[in-house]
C-alpha cells in the first residue's frame, strides 16, 4: 500500500503552510503534534521540504517504531536508521556486526558517499545521538569509485578495501564483505542493495555487474560503483553524528525534555560503570569518554 498519495491532504491546510514558512525562515520552531500523528507530518514535511532530516527520538524503541512508520509513509529508499550502541559506554561487549551497518548506512546517507539525489531521513534515539564516531573528513576520505576501463592491481584494491572494514570470504552473501578468485573480485558495498562482481583482464577492469547474492549470478552491468567505508572505527572515535549534517538540514527533536532525560540518565549510569573499572584497576583515570 503506497501511502504517499494521502500526504497531499495536509498541504491545503494553513497550519501546515504556516509551518513550512517558519521553517523556511526560521532557525528553529517548535510543534505540537498527537503521537499518532507525528509519522504521518514528519513524512509531510520531509516530502514538502526536499532537505536532508534527522529525527532524534529519547528511546530506541520509540525510535525503531517511527522508523518502521516513516517507511510507510515515505515509501522512500532514503529512509535510514542509527541505532545505537549493543553495549552502555564501558561495558565491554562487541558490538552486533549488522548494528555497525546501520550505523555505517546512515552516515553514507547523510555524507553522500555515492552521490545519488534525494535527501536523506535519518531516525535516531538518544543514546545514538551521544555516541561519538568517525570524524566526517575521515569517514569521507575513504569513499571512491570504481569504474569500467579503470586500471589497478587486484591485489592492491583488496588491500584498500580491507583496510577500511570489508572482510574476506568465500562468497559474499552479506554487506561489508569481499571475495576473489581468478580475475574476478566481488564486493558488497554497505552502500548498495547488491553485491557487485569486477571482472579483470590482467589489471584493467572488463566488466562491473550486480549480483545475485543467493544464486551468485552476474545481473545487470553498470558503468562504475561508489565504495564507501565498512566500518566507522578507521580512527578513534571523536566526533559526533551533528558534524554530517548539511548546512541545509531539517533536524526535528521529538519531545525534547524526554531527550534530555534520557541523555541524563545514560550519563548517570556511564558515570557509575567508569568509576567502578577505574577503581578496580580496569580503566585508567584519564580514559577519553565515548560518549
Amino acid at each position: 500500500m503506497d501511502l504517499t498519495k494521502l500526504l497531499y491532504l495536509i498541504e491545503g491546510t494553513a497550519v501546515y503552510r504556516r509551518l513550512l514558512d517558519e521553517l523556511r525562515h526560521n532557525a528553529s520552531t517548535r510543534v505540537v503534534v498527537l503521537d499518532a500523528a507525528k509519522p504521518y507530518l514528519l513524512a509531510s514535511l520531509y516530502q514538502s521540504l526536499r532537505l536532508p532530516m534527522v529525527v532524534i527520538t529519547a528511546q530506541p524503541e520509540k525510535c525503531r517504531r517511527l522508523y518502521e512508520q516513516l517507511q510507510v509513509w515515505s515509501n522512500s529508499s532514503k529512509v535510514q536508521l542509527l541505532p545505537e550502541p549493543d553495549a552502555l559506554p564501558y561495558e565491554r561487549i562487541a558490538s552486533d556486526t549488522s548494528t555497525e551497518q546501520e550505523r555505517v548506512q546512515a552516515l553514507s546517507a547523510l555524507a553522500n558517499i555515492t552521490g545519488e539525489t534525494g535527501a536523506p531521513l535519518v531516525v535516531a534515539s538518544a543514546p545514538a545521538l551521544m555516541q561519538k564516531t568517525i570524524t566526517y573528513r575521515d569517514f569521507t576520505s575513504t569513499g571512491h569509485t570504481i569504474k569500467v576501463g579503470m586500471n589497478i592491481e587486484p591485489f592492491e584494491l583488496l588491500r584498500k578495501w580491507q583496510a577500511i572494514g570489508y572482510r574476506m570470504e568465500n562468497i559474499v552473501e552479506m554487506p561489508g564483505t569481499i571475495s576473489h578468485r581468478g580475475g574476478i573480485i566481488d564486493i558488497y558495498p554497505l552502500t548498495s542493495d547488491l553485491p557487485v562482481r569486477l571482472d579483470f583482464f590482467g589489471n584493467t577492469i572488463e566488466s562491473i555487474r550486480t549480483l545475485d547474492p543467493a544464486s551468485q549470478r552476474s545481473l545487470t552491468s553498470l558503468p562504475a560503483i561508489a565504495i564507501g567505508p565498512a566500518t566507522e572505527r578507521l580512527t578513534p572515535l571523536k566526533d559526533s553524528i551533528l558534524s554530517f549534517l548539511p548546512q541545509a538540514c531539517l533536524l526535528v527533536l521529538d519531545e525534547p525534555q524526554n531527550i534530555q532525560q534520557a541523555m541524563d540518565e545514560l550519563d548517570a549510569q556511564a558515570n557509575q560503570l567508569r568509576s567502578e573499572k577505574i577503581e578496580r584497576g580496569d580503566l585508567p583515570v584519564d580514559s577519553p569518554r565515548p560518549y
